[in-house]
């Protein structure tokens, strides 16, 4: 018998993978230091500067937040319990990429308070995600 889905577990879905989505659109943007893209943004020199020769061991932090928060909640369709672990990586990669930014690459002073706020609520959402996936995981092993 196939399990159905709760109405919520679709718009959270949804929401989830749109963020990320625009995360995904953002990377590239940003470490090609596309002009249009940073005057969109009001973003000047200091932030060309902060993402020239941005440390790989950032970078696979960034990717690794980025994928992993896109592909867990469309995994979540088909697999709570590999959704809530790739979540999981999402939150972990995250929350290490804000800790060295802030720390160690003046990332606060560079962007500023806004784009600091987006970040950690961009990190709260992804660790209520990965709880989220834990419920449904529950939910479904309790049917």
């Amino acid at each position: 018998m196939k399990k159905k889905h709760p109405w919520h577990l679709w718009l959270i879905v949804l929401l989830v993978a749109f963020m990320y989505g625009m995360g995904i659109y953002d990377m590239p943007m940003m470490l090609s230091h596309n002009g249009d893209y940073y005057a969109s943004h009001g973003y000047g020199q200091a932030v060309a500067e902060y993402f020239t020769n941005y440390p790989v061991y950032l970078l696979a932090l960034w990717l690794v937040n980025l994928l992993s928060g896109f592909l867990s909640p469309l995994i979540l369709i088909f697999n709570a319990r590999t959704a809530k672990y790739v979540a999981l990586t999402s939150s972990i990669a995250d929350a290490a990429l804000l800790l060295f930014t802030f720390a160690f690459r003046n990332r606060l002073t560079v962007l500023g308070t806004s784009i600091a706020v987006f970040d950690i609520f961009i990190l709260f959402m992804t660790i209520g995600f990965y709880l989220y996936c834990r419920m449904i995981e529950k939910r479904q092993n309790n049917l």
